[in-house]
C-alpha cells in the first residue's frame, strides 16, 4: 500500500512482503480491467471531440454554397494597381471605367514649434476638441505641462483622435491626427485663454479631411473611405492612389472558385467518413476504440450524410442531384467531384446549379440540408455528439469509482494480509527464542 514501511519476516526470514505483494497482484484483474475501461471510455470522449472539429469544418465549408450568392463566383479584374477590385456573388458581368480624382484622407493639424517636449511650456488654460459632428471635448492644461503631456490628455480624452510628438531635427511639434477618413470627420479645436498651441490656426493644418472622389463611367461617386461599396453591385473597390489615365474594370465569372469551393465540401466530407471507420471500424477494419466499435451514433452519422447527399433537390431546371453536378458518392462511400461534369452543368444551366446547391427562391438546397444535419449533430448540450459525449463522460466516471472502490478493497486485503504475517512472525520468533534457549541449555 502507498506510503507504508513494511519489515515483514524478521522473525521467520520469509519474504512476507514479497508475498503479499504476490497475493494482492493476483487479486488485481478486477481492478486493472476498470481502469482499462475507464481509460478507452474517456479516450472515446476525446475522439467524439475530434470528430465535432471535422463536422465543423464540413459546416463551414458547407456553408460557403448554401446561399445562391456565394454560389455563383465572380472574378474582378482592374488594370492598374490604383483600383483594386473584389467581386462577390451579387455581383453580375461587365466593364466599367474607373477614375480615381482624389483619395479620403484623415485630417493632420500640427502644432506651432517649441524647443523641447518635455519642457514645462507655462499655459495654463484649456482648449476644446471636437470631431465631425460629434461633442467637444474639453482638454485642461496645466502651466506645468509639457508637450508630453498634453499628447498623453489628447489620447486619453476618449476621442476619435489621435496625438503624436514630432521632432524635426530642431524643434518639437505636437502633431494631431484623426482616426477616420471623410469630410465628416474634420477636427475642429478652439483654443481658450491661457493656451497658445498653435491648433486652432488654419495655416497648420497640413491636410484637410476629405472623402474619396471617383468617377464610374463618367458618373461621379464619393465615399468617406478608400474602400468604395456600393457604387457597382456585388464589386469592393480598394482605392491606393489617383490615376492619370482611366482604368479598366471588368466582371467576369469564375467557374474556378465554385470547384474549389466544392473541392473544399469533399475533402471535409471525406474526412469526417475516414475518422468515423477508423474510430469504430468499418468492414474488415477493425475499431481504434473499443468503446465506439460499431457505435451506433456514429453508423447513423455516416449513413445520413451520404442519404443527404443523394437527395433529390425540387428547383426545378435541367439539375435535381448533386450527383448530376458532378458531387457523388463512390462505391467506398467517399464523395469525388468530376470537374469536367461540373463544367458542362455550369454552361448547359447555370441557374440549375445553384438551385441544386443553394436551393431555388426560399427554397433549401443540398447545402442547406447537409448544414441542418451537421447542427443537429454539433449543437450543444442537445446535439447527438453531445449526448452520446455525456453519456461516455457518465459511463467513464462511474467506472473510475468502481476502480477506487476496488483499490480501496485491495488496499485492506493488503493490510489484512500484513497483519496475519507479522502475528505469525511474532509467533515463530517466539518459537527460535524457545529453541535456542533450549539449544544452549543441554549443550
Amino acid at each position: 500500500m502507498a506510503g507504508t514501511i513494511s519489515f515483514g519476516g524478521v522473525g521467520s526470514g520469509i519474504d512476507t512482503e514479497g508475498i503479499v505483494s504476490g497475493l494482492v497482484s493476483a487479486s488485481s484483474g478486477s481492478l486493472n480491467a476498470l481502469k482499462t475501461r475507464a481509460n478507452v471510455t474517456k479516450a472515446a470522449v476525446s475522439t467524439l471531440s475530434d470528430v465535432s472539429s471535422l463536422l465543423a469544418n464540413l459546416k463551414k465549408s458547407v456553408e460557403g454554397l448554401a446561399s445562391p450568392q456565394e454560389v455563383k463566383s465572380f472574378k474582378a479584374t482592374s488594370s492598374h494597381a490604383s483600383v483594386v477590385a473584389s467581386a462577390n456573388g451579387l455581383a453580375s458581368t461587365g466593364n466599367y471605367s474607373i477614375e480615381v480624382e482624389s483619395l479620403a484622407k484623415e485630417q493632420r493639424t500640427y502644432s506651432n514649434s517649441f524647443a523641447s517636449g518635455t519642457t514645462a511650456l507655462g499655459q495654463a488654460g484649456s482648449f476644446s476638441l471636437k470631431v465631425g459632428s460629434a461633442d467637444p471635448v474639453n482638454i485642461t492644461v496645466a502651466a506645468g505641462d509639457t508637450l508630453d503631456n498634453i499628447v498623453s490628455k489628447i489620447n486619453s480624452a476618449g476621442v476619435r483622435a489621435s496625438a503624436s510628438l514630432f521632432h524635426d531635427g530642431t524643434s518639437y511639434r505636437l502633431q494631431l491626427r484623426g482616426l477616420d477618413t471623410g469630410a465628416a470627420n474634420a477636427l475642429t479645436v478652439t483654443e481658450g485663454a491661457g493656451v497658445s498651441l498653435g491648433l486652432s490656426t488654419p495655416a497648420n493644418t497640413f491636410q484637410q479631411a476629405a472623402d474619396a472622389r471617383i468617377k464610374v463611367d463618367g458618373f461621379t461617386v464619393t465615399r468617406p473611405t478608400n474602400q468604395i461599396q456600393g457604387a457597382i453591385a456585388g464589386v469592393t473597390l480598394a482605392l491606393t492612389d489617383t490615376t492619370t489615365a482611366p482604368v479598366k474594370l471588368s466582371i467576369d465569372s469564375d467557374p474556378a472558385a465554385l470547384k474549389t469551393k466544392m473541392q473544399g465540401v469533399v475533402d471535409a466530407y471525406n474526412a469526417v467518413l475516414k475518422k468515423v471507420r477508423t474510430v469504430s471500424g468499418h468492414g474488415s477494419l477493425k475499431a481504434e476504440n473499443p468503446a465506439l466499435a460499431g457505435d451506433s451514433m456514429l453508423r447513423g452519422l455516416t449513413n445520413r450524410l451520404s442519404e443527404t447527399v443523394l437527395k433529390k433537390i425540387s428547383g426545378g431546371g435541367t439539375y435535381e442531384t448533386l450527383g448530376q453536378l458532378g458531387l457523388s458518392v463512390t462505391r467506398d462511400g467517399t464523395l469525388n467531384l468530376d470537374s469536367t461534369k461540373l463544367d458542362k452543368a455550369l454552361t448547359a444551366d447555370p441557374t440549375s446549379v445553384t438551385n441544386v446547391l443553394a436551393g431555388a427562391g426560399n427554397g433549401a438546397g443540398a447545402m442547406d440540408g447537409l448544414r441542418d444535419l451537421i447542427t443537429s449533430f454539433t449543437t450543444t448540450g442537445t446535439g447527438l455528439l453531445a449526448t452520446r459525449t455525456d453519456a461516455l463522460q457518465g459511463k467513464a466516471k462511474l467506472l473510475q469509482e468502481r476502480a477506487e472502490r476496488e483499490q480501496d478493497r485491495l488496499n485492506r486485503y493488503a493490510d489484512m494480509l500484513r497483519k496475519q504475517f507479522t502475528n505469525m512472525d511474532s509467533t515463530v520468533a517466539g518459537y527460535n527464542a524457545q529453541f535456542n534457549y533450549v539449544s544452549k541449555l543441554f549443550g
